[in-house]
């Protein structure tokens, strides 16, 4: 029984696997790819900055994201600790780049 079992698992992956093939006549269709990003690094790094809610031109909007970010101390805190792990980062990575230095003997 069981040399037929595994005998029949076999035969059923065989078969599952022979769906996967593609035939003789396949041809890989066309893709119409642009050459290059549509936009310049310089320009969304200015379009990710900017206050995207006032494109709404909603006052009750405008007024709640102004009290969120005035008083939401977390999020001011949370930016603050990004802030300074990059600084610190920054500094211990300064010993691997190339060092100069200068000195004057009398």
């Amino acid at each position: 029984m069981r040399a037929s079992a595994r005998s029949l698992v076999c035969l059923l992956a065989l078969l599952s696997l022979g769906g996967c093939l593609l035939g003789p006549n396949y041809e890989r269709p066309a893709v119409d790819a642009p050459p290059a990003f549509r936009f310049a690094e310089a320009d969304t790094k200015d379009l990710v900055n900017t206050a995207w809610w006032e494109q709404f031109q909603d006052p009750a909007l405008n007024r709640l994201i102004a009290t969120a970010l005035a008083e939401n101390k977390d999020v001011k805190i949370a930016a603050a600790r990004v802030e300074q792990f990059l600084g610190q980062f920054q500094t211990t990575r300064a010993q691997l780049f190339p060092q100069v230095a200068a000195g004057a003997t009398s």
